[in-house]
């Protein structure tokens, strides 16, 4: 038993001694567009980004679309006010009244009676839309509705009583122009006579 322990104490102290294999990697390849900047201590957060972090998205354009149509003199008591994805022009009047000038989707009837949907109306036929006063923006015949009463924006927005409307719209190259001139009844109907001078000083972009 003793010369047994001593075989397998030998045998164990020869195995510890042993060294370690070592590999060494001779193969090499050319660098691409992806070693640019390599970091050979990166930690795992570097190389593969944060758990659950979404790649980061290009910012939108900050400016609106360039308007087809520009904007002679201005009313008095109007001011202009920062354009966006919807409006190309946009102004302020009065306490609470807007009037905005748009490039829309659909034809002639459907913008009118998506306006007159926003005051509950009855939608317009073809027998409707001919009756309207014709009118013009930049050069292009449209048509003019009037509207009053209870007014729901949509899109989340509150509704409004006792508002008023002025809105043109018309064909322009198979796109949709519109002029819409929104607010409470009273500034609405003291600034016809500037909306119409608005709409007689709009003209295409050269």
């Amino acid at each position: 038993m003793r010369s047994l322990s001593l075989v397998i104490a030998l045998v164990l102290v020869s195995g510890a001694c042993r060294k370690r294999s070592e590999t060494t990697v001779t193969e090499t390849r050319p660098t691409t567009m992806r070693d640019d900047n390599l970091k050979l201590d990166a930690t795992s957060n570097e190389r593969f980004g944060s758990a659950g972090a979404m790649p980061s998205m290009p910012k939108p354009p900050g400016d609106a679309p360039k308007s087809p149509v520009a904007a002679g003199h201005l009313p008095d008591g109007w001011a202009a006010q920062p354009g966006n994805a919807f409006r190309l022009l946009n102004y302020s009047f009065g306490k609470e009244g807007e009037v905005s000038v748009s490039l829309s989707r659909g034809g002639v009837i459907d913008n009118v009676n998506r306006w007159v949907g926003q005051f509950g109306g009855t939608a317009l036929d073809a027998a409707g839309m001919d009756a309207l006063e014709k009118a013009q923006i930049a050069g292009f015949e449209g048509v003019l509705l009037k509207a009053d009463g209870d007014y729901a924006p949509g899109m989340g927005r509150p509704s409004q009583t006792s508002y008023g409307l002025l809105g043109v719209v018309a064909e322009k190259g198979g796109e949709i122009l519109t002029v819409k001139m929104i607010g409470p009844a009273d500034e609405v109907t003291a600034e016809e006579a500037g909306f119409r001078s608005f709409l007689e000083g709009l003209k295409l972009v050269e």
